[in-house]
Order: C-alpha cells, then structure tokens, then sequence
C-alpha cells in the first residue's frame, strides 16, 4: 500500500520470521562489526508502550504488575536476544492472569521510516465479557492439501528472497511494480522476476484449489501464504469476493494478509465497492495487525462513500476513539483522518477530549431524535 507510513509487525527485532508481515531490523545472520559510520546509524529504540482493549488496565499499571522483568524482556528484544521470545510469552500470561482477560498479547511494531527506528509496544487485551464482540472467529479448519504445482512453496522462498533483498537495500517493499492487486515486494528485481510468470500463471490454473487452502487448510502459514496468492488473479472484484471471508479466520497472520491485500484494492480500484460491516467488526479485533489493516480501509472507503460514512458514525465511532487514544501511530492517524471525515470537525490528533466530547453530544442529540413520537396527520 502506498501510504505515509508503512507498518511491519516484528516478532522482536532481529528474532523475527516471514510469517510475522516482517520486514527485519536486524540482518537474519548479522555478525558483529567494527564501529563505522553505518554503525553509527539510527538505533531501534522503544518509543510507546499501552495497553488495548480494556478501560481497566493503563501502562503504569502495568508496568507495576510486570515490575523489572518487562524491562528486561525489552532490553534483550532490542539486543536480539533470542530468550526474549519465552519471556514475551511469560509476561503476556503473567499479565492475562494478574488482570483476568479472556486474551493478552504482545504486539511489537515498528515503522518503515529509515531515519527513525521507533519501535511501539502494546498489550493487545480481550476482556472475558468482550469475546463474542471482538473475536467472532471461524473455528480452525482441519482440512489437507497438496502443494499445487508448488506455488505454496515457491511464494515462501519468493518471501526469503525478497527479505533479504530489503535488509541488503536493493529493493524497498510495496514500491515496485506489481502484476497483481498486491504485491509485498513487487517482481522487478532479477531474482525475483521469475517468480511473477510462476504466480501469474499458476494461480490462474490453480484458483479453485487456492481458494479451498485458504478456507479449509489446517495450516495456518498454507492459508496465508493463499492470501497473498489470489491475489495474483489481478481481478480486484473477484479477489475481494474470496478474500472477505477470511477476514474472520482464527489466526491473525491469516488476517492480516487478507487485509493487506482488501487494502490495496480499496485504495487503488475505486469502482469496487466493498461491504463495510467485516472492516467496521474488524476494527476491533484483538490483534494491532487486525486493526492497522482494517483501519487504513475503512478510511480509504470512507473517503468516497457517504453510506460508509453513515455506517461509521452508527456502530465505529467508539473503536476510532480507542485508536485515537492508543499508541500505536498508524493507527491513531487514519482513525483521526476517518473521524474528520465523518463529523465534519476539525480537532486535533492529539485533542481526544475534544473528539470525546463531540461524539457524547451526538449520542445524545441522535437518541434523541429516535426517541421523538412521529407527528400525526
């Protein structure tokens, strides 16, 4: 997607993998160097830490709770320590238990911004009462496939190749020119060129089975691995029509492609008109990648709709002013952007009370409105 900013969801760092929307910032084989005037670049540095999904719960409170083991969990994700990855796992059950949530994660991400390493860390919560609302999940599927003509594994070294040439700055992700309605890494690299007729062509010949893995395949990375592959049928209606489904798909790395993919087309294929209510639900999924995604949608939808506009003042209103407030950039931007649009007003990014205080005014004014009896003849 061509936006301002370009999110990346890491594992942690130089611990990270393919399968997370990874670009790495670290080398995946770095080894130590001589102190030079690369070395001397920008650092990874930790720039917010919140926590989603619960009024009950701020980040001095959890910090109190996580004491000085969160800092070093921090401390060794920025070093690459590959013992961050246990305690990632322990402090976020450490927290779900303290405060009793149905669901905590970590989500770390940082921006695609060369020359700034900031690096935003949230607690993604689930309240026990908010489950039903905020995950309305498909169950994992169970079903078995082959590899057909082997397009599953080609698209994984495609990826490897492609990372390898981000960390080496020879290509820079979702910049080149792409052969399909999404394209992470683009095919204009010699490396990555013959890639394109192997997707175009074996994606065409293989739709159906594709579109069963993503739906029915029990594993997860074959699902998402799909996702980005339909997308090479380069026909943005039919694309959308058998990606939305799986918006609702139990993992969020399946999630997430889906809604890499739905992003592209809603901001580049205006005549497609997509369904508003999986991306206004999406919004409040639990997941920071789930919300990134559906958020940067709805506003490219928003944009030239004023039923979307409608749909996002009678049931989203609530889940933008919880982005607005977190710490998560991308996310507070667009949702300021859509609810700009959407009331007409002007407030700053940085003024939640004002946006709060416009929303509880027209609550008001529209329950009372609905509650009014209709006049008579």
């Amino acid at each position: 997607m061509t936006r301002s900013i370009l999110t990346f969801v890491c594992t942690f760092l130089a611990i990270v993998s393919v399968a997370e929307d990874t670009i790495p910032l670290k080398s995946k084989t770095t080894q130590p160097k001589q102190e030079t005037a690369a070395s001397l670049q920008p650092q990874p540095y930790i720039s917010s830490l919140g926590v989603f999904g619960s009024s009950r719960v701020n980040e001095t409170m959890l910090r109190q709770a996580l004491g000085k083991e969160l800092d070093t969990w921090l401390g060794k994700g920025l070093k690459g320590d590959e013992t961050a990855l246990q305690m990632e796992l322990e402090l976020a059950e450490k927290a779900k238990k303290k405060f009793d949530f149905a669901v905590a994660d970590w989500t770390v991400m940082q921006f695609f911004e060369p020359t700034d390493l900031a690096i935003h860390v949230t607690l993604d919560v689930v309240e026990k009462a908010d489950v039903s609302k905020r995950m309305p999940f498909k169950s994992a599927p169970k079903g078995e496939f082959k590899d057909p003509d082997g397009l599953l594994s080609s698209w994984r070294q495609y990826e490897e190749i492609a990372l390898d040439l981000v960390e080496a700055g020879a290509i820079t992700p979702d910049t080149e020119k792409c052969p399909a309605v999404h394209c992470p890494f683009g095919h204009s690299h010699k490396k990555l060129k013959p890639f394109e007729k192997i997707f175009s062509e074996g994606v065409k010949k293989n739709e159906k089975v594709l579109v069963e893995i993503l739906n029915q395949n029990a594993q997860m990375d074959d699902r998402a691995s799909a996702a980005y592959l339909l997308a090479y049928l380069n026909e943005p209606n039919k694309v959308s029509s058998l990606l939305i489904p799986a918006i609702k798909d139990s993992e969020p790395l399946v999630r997430n492609n889906v809604l890499r993919v739905l992003g592209d087309i809603a901001e580049r294929n205006k005549d497609v008109v997509l369904p508003s209510k999986p991306f206004l639900e999406a919004l409040e999924f639990p997941r920071s990648s789930d919300r990134s995604k559906a958020v940067f949608v709805v506003l490219m939808m928003s944009s030239g709709s004023q039923q979307v506009r409608e749909d996002v003042l009678k049931s989203s209103v609530p889940a933008l002013l919880a982005m607005l407030k977190g710490n998560q950039p991308d996310q507070r931007d667009f949702s300021h952007n859509i609810l700009r649009k959407v009331s007409g007003k002007d407030f700053p990014v940085t003024d939640y009370l004002a946006w709060n205080t416009w929303y509880q005014k027209l609550s008001k004014e529209r329950a009372l409105t609905s509650g009014k009896p209709k006049e008579s003849n």
